[in-house]
């Protein structure tokens, strides 16, 4: 049985593990000698693994000499059909990498440390961490729940083999912005998850939308009125009409709000090549970084879903813009976003002469 370090397991050791009476040993500890992993001492338990923890673990510790150590829990190895296999008791052989066992309802869990001091050489410190893989094989991966590593002996105490649970299952730090992109995905996932499909709701959209605002979409489309904005409620989720009318495309910049986003709906009645049209503006305007993140999320996400069911509304949707302030939105700019102007095709580069000769010149011999 040997691994990459070369280390083996001593014969006493080896039939240590293969027998069951270490089944009720609670503390095992086990060093490197002579290229060898050796038994050094196994205790008995003899009460709870926390009763016993730091009068066993802690004896066995040298503030100097490095060594590892399995601790056995008093939680037992849930055994399955499909798992029960792993525990029968077979003779142990030089290839076998596992010691299993017959007694299944006396398989326990175990704590694997290895304690290696700061102050030990770093020979010492290479060939403990590169024999870890080797002896945990040896021991039985499916028997061990918990491995850490310490460099002073407080770690392997109760109080520190607490403190490295309690560690491994909190979350890692985070940075500001870190924490503000978790919040959005937290709320993202619950505003989904809130979503009523009871109510009214336009065609394809996620988010209620009041009565009020279906009627007045109605009327905007027959063209009754020309201009329509729509608030996103963030506290009942949905979407409401926030104001409504007949503007001119000079008043459309006055109706951005400067602190909280908004979608607006411009009927644009303008002349085109010598004839009057109508077309639809959708406009999403958002003053910036100012605004809650949750509300600019729930803005950003819904917006598609709002476009879509405008468009199975019959709403035809000539052009679409994000603004951030009203002076994006003048008149000129509406009619630009409609018609874009059409830019004037490059002239073709011309090739330029090549410079003259002069005339023909003749070379006469005067010979």
């Amino acid at each position: 049985m040997s691994c990459q370090t070369g280390i083996v397991a001593s014969s006493r050791l080896a039939a240590y593990l293969a027998s069951t009476s270490h089944h009720s040993d609670r503390c095992i500890q086990i060093t490197i000698e002579d290229e060898e992993l050796q038994l050094i001492q196994n205790r008995i338990a003899a009460s709870t693994y926390e009763a016993d923890w730091d009068r066993n673990v802690m004896v066995c510790i040298e503030d100097s000499e490095p060594c590892y150590i399995f601790y056995r829990l008093d939680d037992k190895v849930k055994v399955t059909k499909e798992t029960k296999g792993l525990f029968k008791r077979k003779k142990p052989d030089s290839t076998s990498s596992q010691y299993p066992y017959n007694d299944c309802d006396g398989v326990f869990y175990y704590v694997f440390m290895c304690y290696v001091p700061n102050d030990t050489s770093v020979k010492n410190k290479m060939l403990y961490a590169a024999t870890r893989a080797t002896l945990r094989r040896i021991f039985g991966d499916n028997r061990i729940s918990t491995e850490y590593m310490g460099t002073v002996p407080e770690e392997l105490s109760l109080q520190g083999y607490k403190n490295h649970v309690l560690s491994a299952g909190s979350n890692a730090p985070m940075t500001e912005a870190e924490k503000e992109l978790a919040q959005v995905k937290k709320d993202e996932a619950a505003m989904r998850s809130q979503m009523s499909t009871n109510s009214a709701t336009l065609p394809g959209l996620n988010l209620p939308a009041t009565q009020d605002l279906l009627n007045n979409l109605e009327k905007f489309k027959k063209g009754f009125v020309n201009y329509l904005q729509i608030k996103l409620d963030t506290d009942k989720e949905e979407l409401k009409l926030w104001d409504c009318g007949n503007i001119q495309g000079s008043e459309l910049s006055e109706k951005i709000p400067q602190d909280e986003p908004r979608y607006h709906l411009f009927n644009f009645n303008h002349d085109f090549e010598g004839e009057k049209i109508w077309k639809v503006v959708f406009i999403y305007s958002c003053p910036g970084y100012s605004v809650p993140v949750k509300q600019r999320m729930m803005y950003s996400s819904t917006k598609s879903c709002f476009l879509d069911s405008l468009a199975k509304m019959d709403i035809e949707i000539a052009a679409k813009r994000e603004i951030s302030e009203g002076e994006e939105v003048k008149e000129v700019d509406v009619y630009e976003m409609i018609h874009p102007q059409k830019h004037a095709s490059r002239a073709h580069f011309i090739k330029p002469k090549a410079p003259s000769k002069g005339g023909r010149r003749l070379i006469r011999n005067n010979n």
